[in-house]
């Protein structure tokens, strides 16, 4: 059992419900993210609950901000066990429509926020020699797909940092999980479910956060579901790019104009 969870991104979706469900298992959870008053209300609703929570007023995109605070959890707590890498920014937006702005967020939170999660987590463990790094990447990480701009790329980005930690670290026993959802309710895909996007398969949060807990507790080097909607976008990887763009092409809203 995981005695002690950071978690980014805990104000809402994959993120609270991991930390509700971890919370119920015993785990204290330190539950980060900007929005103040959601931690605080998460934080009474686990305490309501039987459990343990602390709220962390952070912002991933500060870098620094993200090494202090889990320093000082990992010092408050006597040693975290558990980092998952979640907080993430997306939305489906057609290249000629897509800022520069939107691409910065996105590389801000998604990269170097999972990045500087996972290796101030990592610092902790490696005196110990034990733990786990979870990141929540995404099955978009697999190639580009129409209107996933930054989003795609900053997931790619994201499943081969863990990869690469993964190799480095395999002689030790600090357990790397790459989690690669597909669509799950939140606050991510409630927009853009509205807009008209096409969510196949779309997981409710309760089954998403309990999938990833199970692979957790499995140790899973890969967390990957679900299932139908996994196993066309893997093998994609595999066909001849120029061929892959021509079928994405036909999905793309190739006539989108810059508003």
């Amino acid at each position: 059992m995981f005695e002690q969870a950071f978690i980014t991104g805990a104000s809402s979706g994959i993120g609270a419900e991991l930390a509700r469900q971890l919370a119920r298992r015993g785990t204290r959870v330190h539950l980060a993210a900007r929005r103040v008053e959601r931690l605080e209300a998460l934080a009474a609703e686990i305490a309501g609950a039987g459990g343990s929570a602390r709220c962390v007023p952070l912002d991933v995109r500060e870098s620094g901000a993200v090494q202090t605070a889990i320093a000082q959890a990992e010092e408050e707590s006597g040693g975290l066990d558990l980092v998952i890498a979640n907080a993430g920014v997306g939305r489906a937006t057609h290249a000629k429509k897509l800022t520069w702005e939107q691409i910065e967020e996105t590389l801000q939170v998604n990269v170097t926020g999972a990045f500087a999660t996972l290796h101030a987590g990592l610092q902790c463990m490696l005196p110990r020699d034990r733990g786990t790094l979870c990141a929540i990447s995404s099955l978009a990480s697999y190639a580009g797909f129409p209107t996933s701009g930054a989003y795609a790329a900053s997931k790619a980005a994201l499943s081969t940092f863990m990869e690469t930690l993964s190799i480095d670290l395999s002689r030790s026993d600090i357990q790397l999980v790459d989690v690669r959802p597909g669509f799950v309710d939140s606050e991510i895909t409630a927009p853009q479910e509205k807009n008209g996007v096409p969510m196949p398969f779309k997981w409710p949060t309760e089954r998403a956060a309990a999938r990833i807990l199970k692979g957790l507790d499995r140790g899973q080097p890969a967390v990957i579901f679900p299932a139908p909607l996994a196993l066309p976008l893997r093998a994609s990887a595999f066909l001849p790019r120029p061929l892959f763009r021509a079928l994405m092409a036909r999905n793309s809203p190739a006539k989108s104009k810059r508003g």
